[in-house]
């Protein structure tokens, strides 16, 4: 039976990239091409607000557009099996990755078609659905040049920020048009920023909080889809180059600097210092009692001193955070910086107001006792006090220049 389905960039004749594909064969480079959507720049963790990538500026034409570029987001990665519903093959039911290859089922288990990688388009006036969850796009499943087997989806970034802004900020509970407006553009920029990061994986951006969290079409909501319309195409621009617009969910009443979070260089528009309306939140303040057994993985994974005898703060940032720790152990000794601390320690936040350890008989810290402000990295945009901000009547454009120093606001398509 003849299949409908196309292989995946670079990976057979019927490939849109197929006049490239001998470049395959010598060089990373094709499928630098091939598997990035078609738009090349650089290197958080949006961690928080993101996912962390070195920041060389990407060299992008500030020239106009007529339409939104595409972004390639994984979904899975070093998966064994996936359910597919949707696809124009009618009889593909399942995805099995087995001996670094991709095999293609059918509902009793009957392969159709087996191969280094396939294209899926959704079955006409029908979406793809992943394991059940909707996307809209295309779908590509393949094996990437590092061996490993992803499966991404491709699709509009406008189309994209439609499943993350509700996932970043509900529009429930009174949030205010403006609020998602500012956070739309920050997500956007974040977005467009990304293009091309992770080409040799495959994909662009992830789809959790190591760069924006994504979850298809079934979170979508009215609201956010409306402030995505109402700013379609505007991105934020320093020196009329895309900003890395980081964000985060709380501050603690001030910003904080790239340099100083991330151990990265200075960022003119995120120098933090910032101040944020966000005393509502239940995560401004905090305070929390850290059983050392539950955070002893990580801490053997960022720090490596065994069994933790003293933690002793270093260094204060500007803005009150702590960004140098040193770790002392029955195996020796690490000073951790920025957000390794808070990986470490597992806390909400490095801004730490106290930190008390208790020890047991032999001198080993068993429980840390601690307080102090935030939740996330606090770098660029707090979400909850964007909220607070447009209910105080300021506009997106006002929000945007508040958390983010000497930008101005592009529209590029």
């Amino acid at each position: 039976m003849k299949m409908k389905g196309r292989k995946a960039p670079g990976l057979g004749s019927n490939s849109r990239y197929s006049s490239l594909s001998l470049f395959l064969s010598f060089s990373l480079c094709f499928f630098l091409l091939a598997c990035g959507g078609g738009k090349r720049p650089p290197a958080p963790v949006r961690t928080g607000g993101g996912g962390v990538p070195s920041l060389p500026t990407p060299d992008r034409s500030p020239v106009r557009v007529d339409q939104a570029p595409g972004i390639r987001v994984l979904l899975k990665a070093s998966f064994g099996s996936a359910a597919l519903e949707g696809s124009d093959l009618p009889l593909l039911q399942r995805i099995q990755a087995e001996g670094g290859k991709i095999t293609l089922r059918d509902g009793r288990g009957l392969v159709l078609r087996s191969g280094s990688g396939f294209r899926l388009q959704p079955l006409r006036g029908s979406m793809l659905r992943l394991d059940g969850v909707p996307y809209q796009g295309v779908i590509e499943v393949f094996v990437n040049p590092l061996g490993t087997p992803v499966i991404v989806n491709e699709l509009s970034l406008e189309t994209y920020l439609q499943g993350v802004i509700p996932n970043e900020l509900s529009s429930t509970g009174g949030v205010q048009l403006e609020a998602l407006k500012a956070l739309t553009i920050a997500a956007r920029s974040f977005a467009f920023y990304s293009l091309g990061q992770n080409a040799r994986r495959g994909f662009d951006v992830y789809s959790d909080n190591r760069s924006q969290v994504y979850r298809g079409t079934s979170s979508q909501q009215p609201l956010s889809n409306q402030a995505i319309d109402q700013t379609r195409g505007t991105i934020a621009t320093y020196q009329n180059k895309p900003i890395v617009a980081f964000y985060s969910s709380t501050c603690g009443g001030l910003t904080e600097g790239y340099q100083a979070a991330f151990q990265g260089a200075h960022i003119p528009y995120l120098e933090g210092g910032a101040a944020c309306p966000d005393s509502a939140s239940p995560n401004s303040t905090w305070e929390e009692h850290i059983q050392v057994s539950r955070i002893q993985k990580n801490l053997d994974r960022l720090a490596g001193v065994g069994r933790l005898r003293k933690l002793v703060s270093l260094r204060k940032g500007q803005w009150g955070r702590t960004v140098e720790m040193r770790f002392v152990g029955d195996r020796g000794e690490k000073v951790l910086k920025g957000l390794d601390i808070r990986s470490a320690l597992g806390l909400k936040s490095i801004w730490i107001l106290a930190l008390e350890p208790h020890h047991d008989n032999s001198g080993y810290i068993v429980e840390i006792h601690a307080r102090g402000r935030g939740w996330g990295h606090g770098v660029g945009l707090c979400q909850t006090g964007t909220v607070e901000l447009a209910r105080q009547g300021w506009s997106f454009e006002r929000i945007l220049k508040h958390y983010y120093k000497g930008i101005d606001l592009t529209r590029r398509w």
